[in-house]
């Protein structure tokens, strides 16, 4: 049966509204799966990252410290605070700032054993739990034996509090809670360097020089003190002359008085 003019036209209207509602439920679609991307985006969590020092950069570790083995003469580096991205939130150093020999400097490790340097930095006051103060950055040197995982060589250096082999605080640091989730997290400030105070051991030995001589210094007060303590045997001998020479001088003197 031929279509009238009326028809058509209504057709037409048809269509062209069921198009404009196919492109109103595709802008639709576009709209809130660009909001739920946004809305994922901008979820956080503030917690311990973890990282391997590797090829002078950070890392971001794809598995807990228990669930990797450092090898000998690495670096492992924890960082406390507010993570949105895929690579973590870094340390405030340079990665190859300290290396195993800075961190482990006088310190040996021993048949079947490795030493692994350890940067802990614990972020920063506006990151910190209400209440609590981050401590200052630390570096530490692990001596634990050759097969030891990440989160022995961590708790070999820190007071490690973990839940489910998470970690959740290190050093006491946060005091509670675990991977806290913070929506809308902002946009990763700019941050400035920060040093890592070393071991006492590594501190000690770049100063090796400076001990030496703090030794000598010692030496010569204990030969000081010695003479201190007593007459001067030399002193004594000056003394004695003098009086010798005095005597002789008075009996030449008399002797020519009389003659």
């Amino acid at each position: 049966m031929a279509l009238t003019r009326t028809h058509r036209s209504h057709f037409r209207q048809g269509a062209r509204h069921g198009a404009l509602l196919l492109l109103t439920a595709l802008v639709a679609s576009l709209l809130w799966a660009t909001g739920a991307a946004a809305a994922q985006a901008a979820t956080g969590y503030r917690y311990w990252n973890y990282f391997h020092v590797k090829a002078g950069g950070y890392a971001f570790a794809t598995t807990g410290p228990a669930g990797y083995v450092p090898k000998d003469g690495s670096v492992e580096a924890y960082r406390y605070g507010l993570s949105a991205g895929p690579k973590g939130l870094a340390p405030r150093s340079a990665a190859d700032r300290y290396s195993v020999t800075d961190l482990c400097a006088a310190t040996n490790a021993g048949a079947g054993q490795k030493r692994v340097g350890v940067l802990l930095d614990y972020g920063t006051a506006a990151d910190a739990p209400s209440g609590q103060t981050p401590p200052k950055p630390r570096g530490a040197c692990a001596v634990v034996p050759a097969d030891a995982n990440g989160q022995q060589v961590l708790d070999e250096v820190s007071d490690l509090r973990l839940d489910k082999q998470l970690v959740c605080g290190i050093d006491g640091y946060p005091a509670s809670g675990c991977s806290v989730t913070v929506k809308n997290a902002p946009k990763p400030a700019k941050e400035q360097q920060v040093s890592f105070t070393l071991p006492a051991k590594a501190e000690s030995s770049t100063t090796a020089d400076g001990a030496s001589g703090g030794n000598g210094s010692d030496t010569a007060s204990s030969s000081q003190d010695q003479n201190d303590g007593g007459t001067s045997w030399t002193l004594v001998v000056v003394v004695a002359a003098v009086v010798v020479l005095a005597g002789a001088g008075l009996l030449l003197a008399r002797r020519r008085r009389d003659a």
